[in-house]
């Protein structure tokens, strides 16, 4: 823009004020232009950018596309010949069947008593195998558990040093507590009683290959037991009397339903008022190792349930000089079953390998 001066004349020459207002402006233009250079440069990256990765995934998609071709084909390879196999499977079980037809009756004229001979041979030979096999097999858990016997203690009355001087059962040494001494021991004895049987215990399911309804977990130094046909929201009872005492009795309850459905499964009677026994049961478990399978399974099983166990557990622990003390522990015992799900309608449908024991 010339001043008034300068655009009325005639001359090429400008004043200073026209001079610097046109340096401003060319330098305004300059930054304007690079600006714009910048940009174009930018947007060409992008668009570089974009058309790189347009290609990679185009190049993906076409490797992908032919991947899936690729396995299309061999799944229709793979039908092709599973088709070809059943196929083949068919005409072999019908030429298989012609040629028993065909033998079957180009051997009818042989006697039929020879026949019967012949199968009765191979029956009784498989039969004398079988029952040698089982004698060998009842031998060698025979060493096994009188090995495991000759460990913790686990003796017979004629055997035990002990017998004479007080006769209770002992494990590692140590006088299983009878029925009415419970609430007399301290609780450091009882949890060792607790615990060798429980070691006890698990050996001889192991070795027995039994499934048994409750299972005993270990936290840290403490033991536990808990439902062993819950998967989901599965909570444990207590198998130290440091712990609530409620749940010391469920999962002292539990425990004992154990021993007593291993001896169930070897064939020996337990009865109610012996199902706090636990030495004297796992005894009589042991023992029953000698036995044939065949007489021992015969033998009519007891019923019992948790409640019942319950019951009887709950029963060491009362003292008739505190009833309250005792409705207070049944009241808590009831909340113990609820809480482990051993008294609601989750397992109505629970299905167990014996139809004589009651889970619930």
């Amino acid at each position: 823009m010339k001043c008034g001066v300068c655009k009325g004349g005639t001359g090429r020459g400008y004043c200073g004020a026209c001079v610097q207002d046109r340096v401003c402006q060319h330098e305004w233009l300059s930054n304007v232009v690079q600006e714009r250079t910048a940009q174009v440069a930018q947007s060409g990256w992008t668009a570089d950018r974009a058309q790189q990765l347009y290609e990679y995934q185009t190049r993906r998609l076409q490797a992908r596309r032919a991947r899936v071709a690729e396995l299309k084909a061999r799944i229709h390879e793979r039908e092709q010949q599973i088709a070809a196999a059943r196929q083949w499977y068919r005409e072999l079980s019908e030429s298989n069947k012609r040629n028993s037809v065909q033998q079957l009756e180009s051997n009818t004229g042989l006697s039929t008593r020879q026949e019967a001979l012949e199968q009765s041979h191979a029956t009784q030979g498989a039969l004398e195998r079988v029952e040698t096999t089982a004698t060998a097999l009842r031998a060698d858990r025979l060493v096994l558990t009188s090995a495991l016997c000759t460990v913790v203690g686990l003796r017979t009355v004629e055997t035990d040093v002990f017998a004479g001087v007080d006769e209770r059962a002992r494990l590692f040494g140590l006088p299983w507590p009878g029925i009415d001494d419970w609430r007399k021991f301290p609780a450091d004895y009882i949890n060792a009683c607790v615990s060798h049987s429980v070691h006890v215990f698990s050996v001889l399911s192991n070795y027995l290959h039994l499934q048994t309804p409750f299972a005993v977990v270990k936290r840290g130094s403490r033991l536990f037991i808990r439902p062993n046909w819950r998967q989901v929201d599965v909570r444990e009872a207590a198998l130290s009397i440091d712990d609530d005492r409620a749940s010391f009795v469920v999962g002292l309850a539990m425990l004992f339903y154990n021993i007593a459905f291993m001896c169930h499964r070897q064939g020996v009677r337990v009865p109610v008022e012996q199902v706090a026994d636990a030495v004297e049961n796992m005894r009589l478990a042991v023992l029953a190792q000698a036995e044939p399978e065949n007489t021992a399974r015969t033998r009519l099983p007891s019923a019992l349930d948790i409640y019942t166990v319950v019951q009887e557990v709950m029963r060491m622990y009362a003292d008739p000089a505190h009833p309250d003390a005792d409705l207070e522990l049944r009241s808590r015992v009831h909340d113990e079953l609820r809480r482990l799900h051993l008294c609601d309608d989750a397992v109505d449908s629970v299905d167990y390998e014996d139809d004589n024991w009651a889970i619930i």
